[in-house]
């Protein structure tokens, strides 16, 4: 009887072994499917493919009339590059110009606030950076987003983030010594500005991407 009892214990022992093993072999399986399909939703989404479509803006609308100002000139503060994580004291906030990163951020919407020191960069580089506060309804948000992404085909060197530290205004738009804010949503202004400034002689590098 000991014998018999041992074998089927045995077998039985072997059976749960068995179970266990199919066991973590689908849970592997199923892991590591779903970490594909994450990836793909991941990479499709920084592709753009679930945003929402830009804006239908007509960029010739709104040009600046011959010797309009759009926006204030601040003062040039240079354009040294300085370590990574490195501070500067910029004269406007959002800043228009100073010491920068070495690297700046990549073009497009932006889902939280990046370092100054890192947008400051593409502004040296010709582009524009349209910071929104915290007090901006969410509908004129989306709208901006809009706007910036239907205007993108033309203008690829726009950045659009969040920014805490706009209390004054709404909206802020800068380029290479220049700033306008407003206090609400304006698409004509907005347009005026990005079209009196974009890729600026201004800049100390405004063919670099």
């Amino acid at each position: 009887m000991a014998k018999g009892g041992g074998k089927e214990g045995r077998r039985a022992t072997k059976h749960r072994y068995a179970a266990r093993s199919r066991w973590r072999q689908r849970a592997w399986t199923g892991g590591f499917a779903a970490g594909v399909i994450v990836l793909a939703i991941l990479g499709l989404r920084a592709a753009g493919v679930f945003e929402p479509p830009g804006a239908n803006v007509d960029l010739n609308a709104s040009r600046p009339a011959p010797g309009e100002t759009v926006g204030t000139k601040m003062p040039d503060q240079g354009n040294t590059h300085i370590p990574d994580n490195e501070r500067f004291s910029y004269n406007s906030t959002p800043p228009t110009s100073g010491s920068h990163w070495l690297t700046p951020t990549s073009w497009g919407v932006k889902d939280s606030q990046e370092p100054n020191e890192r947008t400051t960069h593409n502004l040296e580089h010709g582009g524009i950076v349209i910071a929104y506060g915290p007090d901006l309804p969410s509908a004129d948000a989306a709208r901006l987003t809009a706007l910036v992404r239907g205007a993108s085909g033309t203008y690829r060197k726009i950045v659009l983030e969040p920014y805490a530290q706009l209390t004054d205004a709404q909206i802020a738009l800068t380029a290479w010594r220049w700033i306008l804010k407003l206090p609400a949503y304006d698409e004509t202004q907005i347009v005026k500005f990005i079209q009196a400034h974009y890729q600026s002689a201004e800049a100390p590098e405004p063919a670099a991407f």
